[in-house]
């Protein structure tokens, strides 16, 4: 019964030091691979940026704009390839996503056009997403090395990795659409307070337009009932 309990302890630690290092591998493949760049720049009126990413062959890369403040919320766009070729061209769009894949060895440039605007400058939120190849080969020779080891309380390691990167994906979607939101959010309350500005100054203007008005009524009306001749009887 002793050496029972002893050697299903012994078959528990081992599936524990499995799932350690199954963790350790898995996240250091997930994280190594994907390359995240997130900013916000103030591009001025009558201007054109551009910012280059380089990637690998064979790999993915998204990227994503959207305008959060700035007359008309809006801007030109343009992906050009290392080869020089013109992947993608939007005009006068507040935002868009567009994907690369398969990618090519090189620098990709993107380009951001506010030369339609000669007076209102743009703020403009930028994510470049950079996946890299995926070594299938390389990753499976990896967890047979560590599937060694078989039968053990009928856990799958291919089971496991499968379920932890769906958790991964799923976590990174989380992540990307909650910047998302957060740069709506942004964009709104830049929207916000400049119609908050508008409304403000153009109800000033109509006040006093309206007090004038009355002024110069009022005084028109004394003017006329005010008689400053006097008749000598």
């Amino acid at each position: 019964m002793k050496s029972k309990v002893m050697e299903r302890f012994k078959e528990t630690r081992l599936v524990c030091l499995l799932l350690f290092l199954t963790l350790s591998v898995d996240l250091g493949f997930a994280f190594g691979q994907n390359k995240d760049t997130e900013f916000t720049f103030l591009l001025p009126a009558g201007a054109t940026e551009c910012f280059f990413q380089t990637t690998t062959q064979n790999g993915s890369m998204e990227v994503e704009y959207q305008v959060i403040a700035g007359s008309g919320l809006d801007i030109g766009f343009t992906l050009i390839s290392p080869r020089g070729y013109r992947l993608v061209s939007d005009f006068r769009k507040s935002d868009g996503i567009h994907t690369v894949d398969p990618t090519e060895e090189g620098d990709y440039r993107i380009c951001f056009d506010n030369s339609f605007s000669r007076i209102s400058e743009k703020m403009v939120y930028v994510e470049v997403i950079v996946d890299g190849p995926e070594d299938e080969d390389e990753d499976d020779e990896d967890w047979a090395a560590l599937a060694e080891p078989e039968d053990s309380l009928e856990y799958k390691l291919e089971d496991i990795r499968d379920t932890m990167d769906a958790v991964h994906k799923n976590l990174e979607r989380s992540r990307q659409l909650q910047t998302t939101l957060r740069t709506f959010e942004t964009r709104d309350r830049y929207l916000l307070e400049d119609n908050l500005w508008r409304v403000s100054f153009w109800s000033s203007v109509s006040l006093l337009v309206m007090v004038s008005v009355a002024l110069t009524q009022v005084y028109t009306l004394r003017r006329l009932f005010s008689d400053k001749h006097r008749v000598c009887t």
